[in-house]
């Protein structure tokens, strides 16, 4: 189950009042919302790259790469792609990282390897002949911006292919009516955050790190900083 918003903005609003550190308004909220669970998101992927370097534990529930995918899962997307044009695709537009891409050759889908360009120019340059030219049965493909890749062999055009990766997180917002001058929460028009429910208190710590800022009270975004460190040594405990 996602994370509230609701209980998210009601959590960093009782703490900064608590601490006699002023209001956050919806606006600002939203903001820091956002940014906090991109924030949060991004480190996923940093961790799970380190976690790749640790001896794997037997117990799924405590497994460190094991709970990070468990973590990443409601992102992860398979897509049916036909933006091929000269051997270029075309990727998906809510993509954040790529995963697997799958090139279909005479109908059958082929695992492709993903190369540098400096390891594409060198392999292709080799040519044809050679055993490490890429083939239609295990092809390869390079980065070629932010929004494209190249597939070596070229396939048709609008080639069927599937694409796995990991989307962009849906920004977070807290809906509101305003009632007697207060911002009242509204369901309808809010959108909650993607992240798990474990992350509430970790997004709380963070909003409340991100709100010294705009608060102009650094104490208070120590009070967030502190609750993050905490919670990272006792992950890494």
């Amino acid at each position: 189950m996602a994370v509230n918003i609701n209980s998210v903005y009601q959590k960093v609003l009782a703490l900064l009042n608590k601490e006699q550190r002023g209001y956050l308004t919806p606006q600002e909220f939203n903001l820091l919302a956002d940014r906090a669970q991109n924030e949060i998101y991004e480190a996923y992927f940093h961790k799970a790259r380190n976690s790749n370097a640790k001896l794997k534990d037997d117990d799924t529930h405590t497994d460190t790469l094991e709970m990070l995918e468990a973590k990443l899962s409601p992102f992860l997307k398979s897509e049916t792609n036909t933006n091929v044009s000269s051997g270029v695709m075309t990727l998906p537009t809510d993509l954040y990282k790529l995963d697997i891409v799958n090139v279909s050759f005479f109908g059958k889908l082929n695992l492709a390897t993903e190369v540098n360009k400096k390891e594409e120019h060198y392999i292709t340059s080799l040519g044809e002949h050679s055993l490490l030219y890429p083939t239609k049965i295990r092809p390869i493909f390079t980065r070629v911006s932010s929004t494209t890749i190249r597939i070596t062999p070229t396939p048709n055009d609008n080639a069927s292919c599937t694409v796995n990766y990991y989307k962009k997180p849906t920004a977070p917002s807290f809906g509101y009516v305003v009632v007697n001058e207060k911002a009242l929460y509204n369901s309808n028009t809010s959108v909650d955050f993607e992240l798990l429910e474990s992350e509430e208190e970790p997004l709380v710590s963070k909003i409340l790190m991100l709100s010294g800022v705009i608060t102009k009270q650094q104490d208070i975004g120590q009070v967030g900083a502190n609750a993050i460190q905490m919670t990272n040594q006792e992950q890494n405990s």
